[in-house]
């Protein structure tokens, strides 16, 4: 009896899914580490400070989701300013061909989740999301 072949045919370049390209803004190396688990298979690109998520946008990309938190530094619930996530969502309001298909508000701070969403009506807020399992 012949043997049947059970397994799927193989998928071209073209089918196969192709990986995000990915920037995550957060001070905290173990959420860095958090995304990056959920987020295997796609480009992922770490900012640890406003200043360096800025560089990327300007200099790479395009990015198709992009994740902010607002309290960098290790402080929290600190006012939106220089230094803050609120800096980068300033900067990508003034630069609408460097935004990202999805931006991703991950702060727990709800006021500066406010601010951030006032220059990008188009983020959503999900406080806590690196949490979630995958």
């Amino acid at each position: 009896m012949p043997s049947k072949n059970l397994r799927a045919p193989m998928q071209t370049a073209t089918e196969m899914p192709q990986a995000l390209h990915i920037l995550i803004l957060d001070d905290d190396e173990n959420r860095h580490v958090a995304f990056s688990k959920q987020l295997i298979g796609n480009v992922v690109v770490h900012a640890l400070t406003a200043e360096q998520a800025i560089y990327q946008l300007e200099r790479h990309g395009p990015w198709d989701v992009v994740f902010l938190d607002h309290d960098l530094g290790g402080s929290q619930m600190v006012e939106s300013g220089p230094g803050t996530g609120y800096e980068v969502a300033q900067w990508l309001a003034g630069h609408e061909d460097k935004q990202p298909k999805t931006i991703i508000l991950h702060t727990y701070n709800p006021v500066g989740a406010q601010n951030m969403k006032a220059c990008l009506p188009q983020a959503k807020w999900l406080p806590g999301i690196w949490q979630q399992e995958a």
